[in-house]
């Protein structure tokens, strides 16, 4: 992906290849059964996989092959955006998808936890620690209920719009306890890495 005037997060991707592949076994399952379990889920051939996909997949894999790959937008930030208890719905609904497929799958949730994109300009800048380390026990204790009943309206006014990804990941991997490799508190933005370990 080039972008002609990008930000410092996606000039990143500059040196990263332009091409990827895809499983599209997987990502049809995935739609296809989503779509019959209820899930308003679509397709796209066109929508551009930007720094919040390629730069995650890049840095774990290095020089290694890239796998491929099924991409999956939540709409985290253009009102009606799912709620916390459906992604983590649809999480459960990859991880069964991924059970009775024969292959292995590793799953990546990426996203800021609080902070302001461009979206709300008066509150660039701004962040919610303490709202932040809530979440982050939540995901070491492996109590996923109180994430399950954020509101849009929490989400919306500590800046964690895009935890609605990791709300997926949590689905997929329930009951397991996240183990916290980073929390950092930068300027603009509280960033974390966290793993899970499933047998």
């Amino acid at each position: 992906m080039v972008q002609d005037h990008a930000e410092a997060f996606d000039q990143v991707l500059d040196h990263m290849p332009l091409t990827y592949p895809l499983h599209e076994t997987l990502a049809n399952g995935i739609l296809e059964q989503g779509l019959d379990a209820g899930f308003d889920l679509a397709l796209s051939w066109e929508a551009p996989v930007d720094h919040a996909f390629l730069a995650p997949v890049n840095t774990m894999l290095g020089t290694r092959a890239i796998p491929p790959l099924v991409p999956i937008f939540v709409n985290a930030f253009v009102a009606p955006q799912p709620r916390a208890h459906r992604c983590y719905a649809f999480g459960q609904h990859i991880a069964r998808v991924v059970a009775a497929s024969p292959w292995n799958v590793g799953i990546i949730a990426t996203g800021g936890l609080s902070h302001f994109p461009e979206l709300s300009l008066p509150r660039v800048g701004e962040t919610d620690v303490a709202f932040d380390r809530r979440l982050i026990q939540c995901m070491e204790s492996g109590d996923h209920g109180p994430l399950q009943k954020l509101t849009a309206d929490e989400l919306h006014k500590t800046g964690s719009h895009e935890f609605l990804n990791w709300m997926v990941l949590l689905g997929a991997v329930t009951p397991a306890r996240a183990t916290v490799r980073y929390f950092g508190e930068l300027p603009r933005i509280d960033l974390a890495a966290v793993e899970w370990q499933l047998s």
